[in-house]
């Protein structure tokens, strides 16, 4: 049986190596690319189960690769410290989860899109990072 793979397009290593531990961890098999440029080369090339997006990159701001993902009917997690509000609309099409946040939720979200592709359609849900010393 063929692993789900996600794809992580982040320019940050160390948030790439604990998503990348993690879902593999879970039963994916990864790949992960630092720029739009280049997610969008992978993308030509291969269709991913569910995509982790960083709004900003390298090369600026992720939203062609955001559209694509639309596009393509590609669920996909926005994981970013960036508000998407006036970013792009194809963001609105992914579940938003601000940076940072357990990497137990990026892969229960993923393994859940990866099951249920439409899970993302029509459903974001913004998830805000818990404050510590709050109950």
């Amino acid at each position: 049986m063929r692993k789900p793979l996600a794809l992580i397009v982040e320019d940050e290593p160390m948030i790439v190596v604990d998503i990348e531990a993690s879902l593999k961890q879970a039963g994916f098999a990864v790949a992960s690319e630092p720029s739009c440029v280049r997610a969008r080369q992978i993308l030509a090339l291969v269709q991913p189960d569910v995509v982790i997006l960083d709004v900003l990159l390298q090369d600026g701001v992720s939203s062609s690769v955001a559209e694509e993902l639309v596009a393509r009917n590609i669920p996909f997690v926005v994981y970013s410290a960036t508000d998407i509000e006036d970013r792009g609309e194809a963001f609105k099409a992914g579940t938003f989860v601000e940076k940072p946040a357990d990497d137990s939720v990026l892969v229960a979200l993923a393994s859940s899109m990866a099951r249920h592709p439409t899970a993302g359609e029509h459903a974001s849900i913004w998830l805000k990072p818990r404050q510590v010393g709050t109950m």
